[in-house]
């Protein structure tokens, strides 16, 4: 009767350690999981903030770019009014 008690005991005791042990498996995954999610969510955050500046930058670069180009073109407009000859005019009354 004392071995079929101890053997209860000991079977008792595994259960009741594999139990605690399945609890708090359980919750340290949770607890990762968690953290996981949290990383995942800042990850995306900043992903959204680096497409948005991304698409700023692009838009400032686009800008610049037709400012330029509306500058150049200014510039070569005046070098050819500049570059005539001062009788050449079309605009001269004089010359009607």
């Amino acid at each position: 009767m004392i071995i079929l008690a101890g053997l209860a005991g000991v079977i008792l005791g595994a259960v009741a350690a594999w139990q605690l042990a399945r609890g708090r498996a359980v919750a340290e995954r949770s607890e990762l999981r968690a953290q996981l999610e949290e990383r995942i969510s800042y990850w995306q955050g900043e992903t959204e903030r680096a497409r948005a500046s991304a698409d700023r930058v692009s838009e400032q670069t686009a800008a610049w770019v037709a400012g330029c180009q509306q500058g150049r073109e200014e510039v070569l407009s005046l070098t050819r009014v500049l570059a005539q000859p001062a009788g050449r005019g079309d605009d001269d009354p004089a010359d009607s």
